[in-house]
């Protein structure tokens, strides 16, 4: 029912976090709801961030207060570079 009730959010979004509590299932129901996009003719592309593995600045992004310059964060270099299909994204 999960892969269900995420595959109707997809279809209503560009993106979804999945969180939960370890062992609930997050990884089965993304890698499932994928396989089932690919057999459907549907390309499917995805990343796996670690947000506790990074600051808040570094994971979306801020301004030096100093120079007003911004610096991309890993999210928004992800989804740059999802949107150019560059780097290692291709359909799974």
């Amino acid at each position: 029912m999960k892969c269900v009730n995420y595959a109707e959010i997809l279809e209503v979004r560009h993106s979804c976090f999945i969180i939960g509590n370890p062992g609930c299932g997050k990884t089965a129901v993304w890698q499932m709801t994928a396989k089932t996009f690919n057999a459907r003719g549907q390309e499917t592309i995805y990343d796996i961030v670690d947000p506790k593995a990074v600051t808040s600045d570094e994971l979306f992004g801020c301004m030096n207060p100093k120079t007003k310059e911004w610096k991309d964060g890993v999210l928004s270099v992800i989804m740059r570079d999802m949107n150019k299909n560059n780097g290692p994204y291709k359909a799974s």
